[in-house]
């Protein structure tokens, strides 16, 4: 039995082969026993195709499976720091993803830093310093998304009573800092735009709540911190001087970018290159915590409130002044580049590093491309 060329059947007689009539009927026309193995060929036929189906499916959901779903993920209690992660377990957004995340609550970046230097932690929320810093020591620590710009929430408040005409004036007085933290540079960008000389300003080193009390009594002229700290010393009759994005020498606040820093998300590269799915299941709950941010502030206040254990007001204030975000863009990058000068500057490393080795955009890029935004070279 073959086609024509119509698409009719042909019935050869095997007894006499040169002769040949075609058959107008259908399959159902066949003698029983042709129309059985014309009917197993069409069921073969199918089952080979869907088992070609059924191994493609098979390799894509092996491609996309997660690695590793029990984790750890160390974060500093602070929302400037680890916001989203707060929200995301809060709210289960990890566990929809299919990932146990137990949060490692620390109470500063330097902790995340000994972490992942140590090897004890393969994913953490840090900041651009700590991230700086590990880069120039040559650890396989990378940057997979930001979080926030937390410039807003650094600055220079002066103490009660203290009035300058000009910020030359800073001169010869005393500012209370905590050593190593990102508010310094502040002060290092006004001294080069107001023409100042900063080592001719006393810096005094302490915890951020004993820089709020020296310059609540007078005994330093004014604080060079992040909130809730100035936000405290404010309500004590500080006045506000200078934040990362903003001036206020004149009295009337003036846009000026002083400061680049961010919040970030960072991962080993021995997980970025073995547990590229885990990392995305992460990406994916922050994402969401982060779009909650965005739409249903008083729902992410209330997780931030009870995960971070925080009081309502100093959450409110903190949270005003970040701008919450994934994206990797090119503010993120100079802030890493900026950060880098100055800790070269200040011997806390010993080479410069560049923001293209610090950052590993391709997870984030392949969940939502428009989330990585870098162009400029630093």
């Amino acid at each position: 039995m073959n086609l024509t060329p119509s698409g009719k059947f042909l019935i050869v007689d095997s007894r006499t082969p040169s002769l040949a009539r075609p058959c107008t009927g259908s399959a159902d026309a066949l003698a029983p026993r042709a129309q059985l193995r014309w009917l197993l060929r069409s069921l073969v036929t199918a089952l080979v195709a869907l088992a070609g189906i059924g191994s493609w499916s098979a390799a894509v959901m092996a491609a996309d499976a997660i690695e590793q779903s029990n984790l750890e993920l160390a974060a500093v209690r602070d929302p400037q720091l680890g916001a989203q992660v707060a929200i995301a377990n809060h709210y289960g957004y990890f566990k929809d993803e299919g990932l146990s995340v137990t949060v490692r609550w620390t109470q500063s970046g330097a902790d995340i830093m000994t972490f992942m230097a140590s090897g004890q932690q393969n994913l953490a929320a840090g900041s651009t310093l700590g991230q700086v810093l590990m880069g120039a020591q040559g650890l396989p620590v990378k940057t997979i998304a930001a979080l926030a710009d937390n410039a807003a929430t650094q600055g220079l408040m002066l103490s009660p009573g203290v009035k300058l005409a000009s910020p030359r004036e800073l001169e010869g007085h005393k500012l209370a800092q905590t050593q190593g933290t990102p508010p310094i540079l502040i002060l290092s960008k006004m001294a080069s735009l107001y023409d100042f000389d900063m080592r001719k300003i006393t810096l005094v080193n302490m915890n951020a709540s004993e820089g709020v009390v020296a310059a609540s009594k007078g005994d330093v002229d004014g604080l060079l911190s992040w909130e809730p700290n100035l936000s405290r010393l404010r309500s004590m009759g500080g006045t506000l001087y200078a934040n990362g994005t903003t001036v206020f020498v004149t009295g009337a606040p003036q846009p000026q970018r002083l400061l680049y820093n961010n919040a970030l998300l960072m991962a080993s590269q021995d997980w970025i290159d073995s547990k590229p799915n885990t990392l995305k299941a992460v990406l994916r709950a922050i994402i969401k915590a982060d779009r909650l941010l965005a739409t249903d502030r008083p729902k992410a206040l209330a997780a931030l409130q009870e995960e971070l254990r925080i009081d309502p007001e100093p959450i409110k204030i903190m949270t005003e002044n970040n701008i919450y975000g994934l994206a990797l863009t090119d503010a993120v990058a100079l802030g890493m580049s900026e950060m880098s000068a100055w800790a070269l500057e200040n011997k806390r490393i010993q080479k410069n590093v560049n923001p293209e080795a610090l950052m590993a955009p391709k997870l984030l890029a392949e969940i939502d491309p428009q989330l990585v935004r870098l162009e400029a070279k630093h």
